[in-house]
């Protein structure tokens, strides 16, 4: 199908005829239960949510929607373009047999959306980067929905946190063309990395729908957003309420925090720096380190971004030539301060990649990158000021 639009991620899904982020809820008790944990997580408990007024823009498949719509809130809009997920969500609530409250499905994108109410909570999970022009814009149009004193709730794309998933899109276009019909595509790649996949007991997605929004999905390098990036958009308007995994502990004295003093946001950035390292491996644990190192760290995953986006197509020279400098000076700032089975994943993928040819079984079978995989989509809940 031919589509074009602004949004690289919606233009994937319409033109490819999919909505590739169905979450598992055969037992609907324990997926409630993790929706909870996540809003619990960032400051909202379920009562916060009764007789309020929500808005989600990109609800996908409804999947996440259903456990929100359950909280009894007053209104709860849901803006969402794209055809084939606009049939999924009115299939899930057309069986949700729980008490909740009907959502207002406006099948629009966020730019042609008009609106001139103010919500209490505003959702937008998996799409909003903070380096694009475009979603940049989009972010700031999605912020002017929340009202004085409410919420908005976003997810961040950290460039530490994506490694994993930029290293493994260059193994698998290794073993694809990139004029391969998504179906051959998408099954070569299960081969590859489904031993990768099944290291994750708490994963909610299938290898299919994982394969197709993280290793085929153009959206994963322009996506790439972090919380300073955000609270450079967003300005003083917006304070960092709470996030997910928790990067900062403010052990300042409340009685302190008045006027000048308040510095929410820079009080969490100062800790984010420290430990933002360790994104790079879920299994890590929030050790610190100086931020310097870690400034230089991000940066130079964010570059690697920008020349995998670039390159991840064209073969083992272009990755010896400009990718894999890049790999070399991120396991050299990161390496001294990394968990052993953290080092070890990095030197067999960066091994690997430098083989003039990959095959399927040398992917299936790595030993040490299968279970490496980074914190890469985070959650910030950030406050309107009143």
């Amino acid at each position: 199908m031919t589509f074009s639009h602004e949004s690289v991620e919606l233009e994937y899904y319409v033109r490819e005829g999919i909505s590739p982020v169905h979450q598992d809820i055969s037992d609907l008790n324990k997926h409630f239960q993790t929706r909870e944990s996540l809003y619990r997580l960032l400051g909202l408990i379920p009562s916060f949510f009764k007789g309020k007024d929500i808005i989600e823009v990109g609800p996908g498949s409804g999947h996440n929607s259903i456990y929100t719509a359950t909280l009894r809130p007053r209104t709860y809009d849901l803006v969402e373009p794209n055809p084939v997920a606009l049939k999924d969500i009115a299939k899930i609530f057309g069986n949700l047999s729980i008490k909740h409250t009907n959502p207002n499905i406006i099948p629009q994108c966020l730019e042609d959306f008009k609106n001139d109410k103010q919500h209490d909570i505003a959702i937008c999970e998996g799409w909003l980067g903070g380096i694009d022009d475009y979603e940049k814009s989009m972010l700031i149009k999605l912020s002017s929905f929340v009202k004085s004193g409410g919420v908005m709730l976003i997810t961040f794309y950290s460039p530490i946190g994506g490694m994993a998933t930029f290293l493994r899109r260059l193994l698998g276009y290794r073993l694809i063309s990139k004029k391969d019909p998504m179906k051959k595509k998408t099954n070569t790649l299960e081969k590859a990395f489904s031993s990768h996949l099944n290291t994750m007991s708490s994963m909610s997605r299938s290898h299919e729908h994982w394969i197709q929004d993280s290793i085929l999905n153009p959206h994963i390098y322009v996506g790439i957003s972090t919380p300073r990036l955000f609270t450079q958009i967003l300005g003083d308007e917006f304070v960092i309420y709470q996030s997910v995994p928790r990067f900062a502990t403010d052990w300042r004295w409340y009685k302190s925090l008045h006027g000048k003093q308040r510095k929410f946001n820079e009080s969490f950035l100062t800790e984010y720096d420290t430990i933002s390292h360790c994104m790079i491996d879920f299994r890590m644990d929030g050790v610190k380190r100086p931020t310097k190192k870690n400034k230089e760290l991000e940066k130079i995953c964010s570059d690697f971004a920008m020349i995998a986006k670039d390159n991840e197509t064209l073969g083992h020279g272009a990755y010896m030539k400009n990718i894999e400098p890049l790999l070399s000076k991120i396991i050299s700032n990161i390496e001294a301060d990394l968990a052993h089975t953290t080092k070890k994943a990095l030197h067999e993928v960066s091994t690997l990649l430098k083989k003039k040819v990959v095959e399927i079984d040398d992917v299936a079978n790595m030993s040490e990158f299968s279970g490496f995989f980074g914190r890469e989509q985070c959650y910030l809940s950030v406050t309107r000021e009143s």
